[in-house]
Formats: structure tokens, sequence, C-alpha cells
């Protein structure tokens, strides 16, 4: 099972409800919803909602009805349309879904053509994201998404466009955005029968003629997979139509040339890094009503599990809707992992799964002119640190402000509160989760701190709560708690990654079971060295005592039944782990490292001076037997204290919980939103300045995203290759015999001798 799958939630099928937001509509609609309607009278209900929800209001809803034969059809649409002018019904005798979909593209207005089953539904943003992929890919005829199977079956479908592929099996969803002359222009869906999978024949013939698509890389398009099966189904399973189907794809395929690509994110093969910004040529009224609410658009990197990300979605989940209207947008690649948890209440757009990074500046610069934005909040987004001071100098009367985490001082001379510094004359605020970040800025990077102020993130102490967590909570903790009996344990709870030194901690229970073999060390999350953590754990022999468990959703019965939580990073702000253990009584250990201490004393648990640093390099693995020691003898003096554990919540209770930090910002942004921004506009006038501000960005920014190739463009060819390669790779190391293989290369050092030749390029992949 992939990250993705481990995390995604079936049950938040758009359409469900509803929402309260209602956006203006101004002007004629951009795109023409095209739907095909028979005896769905169970599901339309659904697509309706997810339809009327969207962020872009600019559509017209075409249905025709196809001479359904359900009881009261006609009433079921009737109520449909009475939902909203912009649907319109229309009743025919049945003619067949493919006559019905070309009848439908006749009556409408629109250029651009969303294709949508009655009974599927779409993700709030869907419309807004085709729209804007398409327009800012002007020779694309089409653009779709990776989509979402749910109902009869669950499974998500994420395949990246191949045209050898794509003769073979459709994996382009029949929900899309496409232009209407490229339909027309293939003669329509009407070109093949019945009996032909008309929407995978069609992307054929327009591939035939030369036109390309988009695959935005996120899960836009829910397709109902229903057990008892569509249309799809019945032609496969008779045979003569069966037959008939694949004949004719076959006799299309082989018009296809093989030499067409489609434009895939995340990408930047055709992003142009020199580019400076611009702003899109969009001319219409904001979709929200000025003043009505406080508008606050966030910038982030991703929705991971993480400490920031914990602090983003707590405090966007307990902002007042009554009061605030809610848009995040995110610069970094990465999984679908945690965005479900934030769309329940914020409308999401990741650019890098629709957009150039060229176009990323005019997109932010389009969300904050039609949705009305009072605040900009940054945080942790390296792009967005770039991006504010053009924002800010086209939108003087808007307020950015950011919040810092954590410095390194190994990355950029102190990573974003270095950003920070950079542009506080744009930023109206800045704020800090620990005082200790606060006073370095000022006394290491000449930060005035007149305009930050430190804000705790805080935890939830009704959520961790002891008096209200059992083992049993946790079903993988639960399946081993025999193992832990009458052990003291030790809680590693973190992303498994260098800075955390998963490698150290594994020294010190090494030194710890030499004299005292009752300690169990869990390791709780997922991360880059933690298949080295579990090697290591083996070559020193303390396996045993050692049981590695993947990132939870649920983390706290691991805190209740541990003795001691240990944090010896080398980099952290103020880490959410030691929040949370407090508020579940188990004291913490932890290296004195950013604001650590300002929440850790001897009442709570220990603080551990490092001797290793981050500016040392976080791969250095000398760590010296001193240091090693002395955690060594705090570990093992706070599981003999039990004392501690009533101190631990208490000091929680006092000043560090979500409900204070909630209530703070709170106020901040209707301080904010009343009194507006006190930069002066004649400080922020250097607009040029500003633009190649972002171009130098992102011309450094290049090698983060191609780091093999030295910063140069893949090719739409390459990036093809290498995910060929790649599919190879897990393949071939399913099977038993090439993995002995490679184990023997390893073992009698060939595999060395094949990088130091650097042998063929596509050896070296496969081995690598």
């Amino acid at each position: 099972m992939s990250e993705e799958e481990k995390y995604f939630d079936y049950s938040m099928v758009p359409g469900k409800t509803l929402t309260k937001k209602k956006s203006l509509n101004d002007g004629e609609p951009i795109i023409s919803i095209i739907t095909g309607y028979y005896n769905c009278k169970k599901y339309i209900k659904e697509t309706a909602y997810s339809i009327i929800n969207q962020t872009f209001p600019y559509w017209e809803w075409i249905i025709i009805n196809d001479g359904s034969t359900e009881e009261d059809a006609e009433q079921t649409l009737s109520e449909i349309s009475k939902l909203d002018t912009r649907i319109k019904v229309y009743h025919e005798k049945n003619r067949g879904r493919i006559a019905t979909r070309d009848y439908a593209i006749s009556k409408s207005k629109c250029d651009l053509l969303f294709i949508l089953d009655a009974d599927d539904v779409i993700d709030r943003t869907m419309l807004e994201c085709c729209y804007w992929s398409l327009r800012t890919n002007p020779n694309a005829s089409w653009v779709y998404s990776d989509l979402v199977n749910f109902d009869g079956q669950k499974f998500l479908w994420k395949k990246i466009f191949d045209i050898e592929l794509e003769k073979k099996e459709n994996i382009i969803p029949v929900c899309s955005l496409v232009k209407k002359q490229a339909i027309l222009d293939v003669g329509g869906y009407g070109a093949v029968d019945e009996d032909v999978h008309e929407d995978w024949h069609m992307w054929l013939r327009m591939l035939e003629k030369g036109f390309f698509p988009i695959r935005m890389n996120y899960y836009g398009f829910w397709y109902r997979k229903k057990k008892e099966g569509g249309i799809l189904d019945s032609i496969n399973k008779d045979e003569a139509k069966d037959r008939h189907a694949r004949q004719e794809i076959e006799k299309q395929a082989k018009k296809v040339k093989n030499n067409i690509h489609a434009i895939q994110f995340p990408t930047t093969t055709k992003s142009n890094f020199d580019t400076y910004p611009y702003v899109f040529n969009w001319g219409r009224k904001p979709i929200n009503s000025k003043n009505e609410k406080i508008r606050l658009l966030f910038i982030f990197p991703w929705f991971k599990v993480g400490g920031a990300d914990r602090f983003n979605l707590d405090l966007i989940s307990r902002l007042s809707p009554e009061k605030f209207d809610i848009t995040i947008v995110t610069t970094e690649v990465s999984d679908y992992i945690w965005r479900q948890k934030f769309e329940k209440y914020a409308e999401i757009f990741d650019l890098t799964t629709f957009l150039h990074r060229q176009d990323w500046p005019a997109f932010i610069h389009y969300i904050i002119k039609t949705r009305n934005i009072n605040i900009v909040v940054q945080s942790n987004s390296y792009f967005g640190f770039y991006t504010i001071p053009w924002l800010k100098s086209e939108f003087p009367n808007v307020v950015f402000v950011d919040y810092l985490h954590s410095e390194n001082r190994s990355w950029r001379n102190g990573e974003y509160p270095r950003d920070s510094t950079a542009i506080d004359g744009f930023l109206d605020k800045t704020y800090t989760c620990t005082e200790t970040l606060k006073k370095s800025m000022k006394e290491n990077m000449g930060r005035s701190i007149d305009n930050v102020e430190t804000v705790y993130i805080g935890v939830d102490e009704k959520e961790f709560d002891p008096n209200k967590v059992n083992i049993s909570d946790n079903n993988d903790l639960y399946k081993v708690r025999e193992q832990l009996n009458g052990k003291k344990i030790i809680l590693f709870l973190c992303r498994i990654s260098e800075e955390k030194r998963p490698i150290f901690i594994l020294k010190v229970l090494k030194k710890i079971l030499d004299k005292d073999n009752s300690f169990v060390l869990l390791v709780v999350g997922d991360g880059p060295q933690l298949n080295e953590m579990k090697k290591v754990a083996n070559d020193d022999e303390i396996s045993n005592n050692v049981i590695f468990f993947s990132m939870q959703e649920n983390v706290k019965p691991f805190y209740k039944i541990a003795n001691v939580t240990v944090i010896c990073s080398l980099v952290e702000g103020l880490a959410i782990t030691t929040y949370e253990s407090l508020a579940m009584g188990t004291p913490v250990v932890t290296a004195d490292v950013g604001g650590q201490k300002e929440l850790i004393d001897d009442t709570c648990g220990r603080i551990v001076e490092n001797i290793q640093t981050a500016q040392d390099g976080c791969f250095n693995r000398n760590y010296q037997e001193e240091e090693i020691m002395r955690y060594v003898n705090a570990i093992q003096e706070v599981a003999s204290l039990k004392s501690l554990k009533d101190n631990c919540r208490a000091k929680i209770l006092s000043n560090y919980t979500v409900d204070q930090m909630v209530k703070k910002f709170t106020a901040e942004f209707e301080y904010f939103f009343k009194e507006g921004s006190k930069i002066n506009p004649q400080h922020i006038v250097n607009k040029d300045l500003y633009k190649h501000y972002i171009v130098l960005h992102n011309q450094l920014d290049i090698k983060n995203y191609f780091p093999q190739n030295g910063g140069k463009y893949y090719s739409e060819e390459e990036k093809l290759k290498a995910y060929k390669i790649k599919q190879l790779k897990g393949v071939l190391w399913q099977n038993p015999i090439w993995r002995g293989l490679v184990i023997i290369l390893q073992k009698t050092g060939i595999m060395k001798l094949i990088k130091k030749a650097q042998i063929k390029q596509k050896i070296r992949k496969i081995f690598f």
C-alpha cells in the first residue's frame, strides 16, 4: 500500500452536502458541463452538489435526460434544475449515451466542454484547476486529472501518460475539460457505435490528429466504481461486443504515431525559469463580497506529516468559519498525505499539480484578487518568501505576515528566518514559535524585532488526555503489547531523517542495554533513514530491543505507555512531540536546540547539551562518547522518576494549549482586518527588483527539481523513460532470483566497480 492510499479517506466524497460558501457569478459562462442522464436518480444529487460547490463559478450545466425509465425521472431533474439557474435540463427520447453526448454538445454555449457522467463527482477546485492549466498551455487540447475510484471498489488511479500504453489500455478518464473544436474536428462521440468505448476511441482520434492532453497530478475526479458494473463492464462481458470493441480500438490505435507526449505535472519541462512574473488577463469581478468575512490566504510548502503541518492544521481547523474564509496554495511537490485533512476547512490549490513555475505568481495574484484576500499568511514555503515582495507591491493594502518554526544555520545561513529577515520591510508581522528564535533573529541576523512576536504552537489538551486513551486505541501497538510487559519504554517519534539523528539514538540505546536490558525503544515514523536505522539495529545486535512502527494516525497510546520521550535532534523549533508528550503525562529528554528549554526543565524532563551541531553536518556520524553518555544518564534518570508525570500535564495546561494559540491568532487577524497594512507604499515601489528576486529564486531552485541532471531540463521522452525504468526495477525486485543476483553483486564488490566505471547508463539506472 502506498503512502497516499494509507492516508486517503474515501468517505470524503465531494458533493455530499452543499457548502455555505456562495461564489458571485460575474458574466457569461466559460465552461459547458455536459452530462447524459439515464436512470441515475440515486446519484444525481451528489453530482449536482459537487458542481454547485465549485470554486470556479463560470459554468453552465447541460443535462440531457436520455429517455430514463425510472419513476419520477422528470421530477428528479426538475428539482435539480431548481438548485441553480446555471443548470439546464432537456428531456429526450432514448437515443443512447453517445448520441446524447453529441446532442448536449450542440446545446452548449462555451468553447470549453467538461464531460461528466451523472453518477460521478468532482473535487471543488476541479474546474478552476482545469481551466487555468489549459489556458496556460494553449497548444494542448484537453486536460484531465488523476482519479479516485469509490463506492463499490475503492482505489486510487494515478498513471503517467504513455502513448504506447494508451493504445492498449485507456488510461485517460472520460471526465476531462476539452476544447469543443477539437471534439468537432474528430467527428464527436458519434464517430463510433454504441458497442465501442467511445471516450477511448475519441482520445485516439484526437491523438491521431496530433492533439495532446495535460495530466494534472491531483485527485480531481471521483469515479463511481459500482459493484453492479457499468457500460464498460457490459461490453467486456459480451464476447461478441468485446471483440468488436477491441477491433475498432486496435484499428484506430494503429493510426496514432508514437511521438505524442502529454504535459504532465509535476513538471518543469516547459517552464521558463527566467520569466518575470506577470498578471493574468482577467477582467471579471471578485467572486467574494468585500468585507463579508476575513479572507485568509495561506502559503504552505505541502501537507505532510510533521510538526509544522500539525500547527497549520490546528490553526486552520479551529478558526471560526463564521468569521474566516480560507484559501491555501502549496508550492512543493509531495504525495497526497494530509491534504484531505485541510480540505475540510479550506479551498486548496497545489500549484505543482497543474501549473508551470512561471505561472505560479500570476495564479497567486489571481487568487488574492478574485477572493478579496485581506491577509496572506506565509509559513515555510521557500517560494513564498521570494514572491511576497512582488505581491506586496501589487497589493499594498493586503497584510502579509509569516510564521517561523526553527532556524538551520547549515542551510542558507539560517533557513526561513533568514528569508523572513530579508523581506521584513514587506511584512506587517512575523510570528515565531519560540522566544529563542526571536532572540536569534535579532542577535544573529540583524532583524529588527519590533514586529516579531512569539506565539507558542500548543497542543489540544482535550485530545491528548491520558485518562481518555487506551493502548487498544492503536491496533499496531496493541498487537505487540506482550513484548512490552515489564519493559521501560523509550519513545522516538519523528520523521526518520538525518537531522533527527536516528542512528545516534541507537548508539545511546546500545550503551543503556550494556547495563540494563529492560529498556525497549519504540521507533514511530517514516523517512529516508528508516531502512538504515533497521540495518544498524541489526548490526549492533540490539534489534530485539527496538520495535519499528510506521508513522501512525493515532500516536496517543504510544505516549501513554512510554516512560520517556527522547528528542536528540540537531535542528528543532519547539517540537510538537514535546507538547504532545507532556500533555499525555510523559516526561521528555531533549537536546538543547531551538526553544526546547522554554518548555522542558527538570520538573518535566531533562535538557541535554549536544556536542554535535547542525554546522558540523547532519550526516556526521562521529558521535562522541561524552554526548552519548549524557543521553544515557538523562534517560535512565527520567525513566525512574514517576513523580514527573503529574508535572508534565500541568505545564501544558498553564500556557501551552491550542485553544490559547488560536485565540491569539484570531485576535491578530481581526486587528489587521480592521486596521489594514501599516507599511508605507512608497517603500515598496521597486517592482523590477522584486520581479528579478523571483527569477533568482527559480534559477537556484532548478537543481532541487533535477539534482541528478545538473539543473538541466528533462524532455518528456526522458521523463517517460525514467518512469518505465522505475517500473521495471519494481517488477524485477519481486523476483527472488533477481534479488539474489543483486545481493551477490553487492557482496562481491562488483556493484562498486560498476559505479566507479560508470558503465552504460541503462545498467546503472537498473541497479541503483
